[in-house]
């Protein structure tokens, strides 16, 4: 691999008072950052312990025990990691301009534009897949999916006599549908003698941007702070390393999987406050053991990260590609199709199932269309919002000048109320959601984009120290 050595990153800003009283200030700046990358991703370290070093074939569609292996001494495809030929660095932009006032005594509010980009992001792709079946050739209608036909005896009419109504597919057909009927795509691959190929490279971007506003006041023991960000964050790879995203699903068309972060939170919306309590002010021995107690706390409420519909199907490569790479990390193959508004007419739940509320409605998606990927999408919904609030009492005890005593009362979630989490398959917000997997997107007893975590509920601890 060719090195790359010389990366210049400039930074500059300013700050400026207007009015020369020192009531506003408008200030900025300007930045580059570059980031090493790591040994998962596209540097020569990806490549230890994979093949040619180590080989660890594989073996498809055995039929009895005695057929495992090869007598023959045929070697399996086997499967790789393709890195570039010549070292790249990632590097974000990241600029600001805010605003800031003094509107009343005591109280300043903060007004700022802050984004940054992404440039040679890292990304993970399935080098070795099959073309997708171009719209113009497919044989399916709009809203027919594979083996549609429920009144055939083997459910499964096309799989079976590669047709599509009776008709059978044509030669730039039959290898997609074969694979997506769940055959081996080795023997249609395009770098032949090899299975999937994990590229990584640094080919993907990301942009930021967002409003930030903050309102700080401070009067006589109180100090209150209010902050609301508006923000989206959108790129084609939020985490490119070999253990990172599921990888982009069609490796000729990377920019369809350009969509929002897994981790984009749209709103945030944050109240925080320290209050010195008035009562028992003084000297006094009964002051300072009852007097100077601080009550603090802070409430904020922030929108749920985004997440993938999958193709929950027996066979999900539904478009018949052969993307392991997706697949092989816990990812789908193939999106859901979407018939009707998912936020409207919203069942709702039984509490005793075990499972929360329904985050959308689950019969506003249905199978895909044959051999295509699904028309939903990367992170097409969202997870639920979160409100939550904690609150802490503190008293310091001074014994003398190098002696005393700390007490402490914390409460978080203070109200006990339920915060729901991201669905169970999405993994803290990877944008992974997993359907049902039952072949099925809608069924008695799915629990098919249905909510089954919550938050710890309200969690109480007392703490002293004694410092000397």
């Amino acid at each position: 691999m060719k090195g790359h050595l010389f990366n210049p990153a400039p930074r500059i800003g300013f700050a400026f008072d207007p009015m020369g009283d020192g009531k506003t200030a408008i200030r900025g700046g300007y930045g580059i950052f570059f980031e090493h990358t790591n040994g998962n991703e596209a540097n020569t370290e990806a490549l230890e312990g994979s093949p040619p070093l180590v080989q660890a074939p594989t073996q498809f569609n055995v039929v009895g025990y005695g057929n495992i292996g090869s007598a023959s001494g045929l070697l399996f495809p086997l499967n790789v990691i393709s890195v570039p030929d010549k070292a790249v660095w990632p590097y974000v932009q990241q600029w600001h301009l805010d605003i800031q006032h003094e509107i009343l005594r005591n109280t300043v509010a903060t007004i700022s534009y802050v984004a940054s980009k992404g440039t040679h992001l890292g990304r993970k792709y399935e080098l070795n897949q099959l073309h997708p079946v171009p719209l113009s050739q497919n044989p399916y209608a709009l809203g027919e999916p594979i083996d549609s036909d429920p009144t055939s005896p083997t459910f499964n009419t096309d799989c079976d006599a590669l047709t599509v109504n009776g008709t059978p597919v044509t030669a730039q057909v039959t290898p997609n549908l074969l694979v997506a009927c769940g055959n081996d795509a080795n023997p249609f691959r395009p770098f032949r003698g090899f299975a999937d190929i994990t590229r990584l490279d640094d080919g993907s971007s990301s942009n930021y941007n967002a409003l930030q506003a903050s309102l700080r006041r401070s009067v006589g023991a109180l100090q209150l702070n209010a902050s609301y960000t508006y923000s989206h964050s959108i790129d084609d790879a939020s985490d490119g390393g070999l253990f990172g995203d599921g990888g982009i699903l069609n490796a000729y068309d990377p920019r369809a999987f350009r969509a929002s972060s897994n981790f984009d939170e749209r709103h945030m919306f944050s109240v925080s406050y320290v209050y010195d309590l008035p009562f028992l002010k003084g000297s006094g021995l009964m002051n300072r053991l009852l007097g100077g107690w601080e009550l603090s706390g802070i409430a904020n409420w922030q929108t749920g990260t985004p997440f993938s519909v999958y193709n929950g199907a027996q066979n999900p490569d539904n478009a018949g590609l052969g993307n392991g790479v997706a697949s092989n990390a816990g990812a789908g193959q193939s999106y859901a199709d979407v018939v009707s508004d998912p936020h409207q007419n919203v069942p709702q739940f039984a509490p005793e199932s075990g499972f929360g509320p329904f985050i959308a409605n689950p019969d506003a998606f249905v199978a895909p269309r044959g051999l295509t990927l699904g028309d939903t999408g990367r992170n097409f919904l969202r997870n639920p919002s979160r409100w939550n609030f904690d609150m802490a009492l503190f008293k310091h005890f001074a014994i003398k000048e190098s002696m005393a005593f700390e007490f402490r009362a914390e409460a978080f979630n203070l109200f006990n109320h339920t915060q729901w989490g991201p669905l169970a398959g999405d993994a803290g917000g990877a944008g992974t959601a997993l359907s049902s997997g039952t072949g099925t997107f809608v069924g008695p007893g799915s629990n098919f984009l249905q909510t089954g975590v919550a938050y710890s509920p309200r969690i109480l601890q007392l703490g002293a120290k004694f410092i000397f």
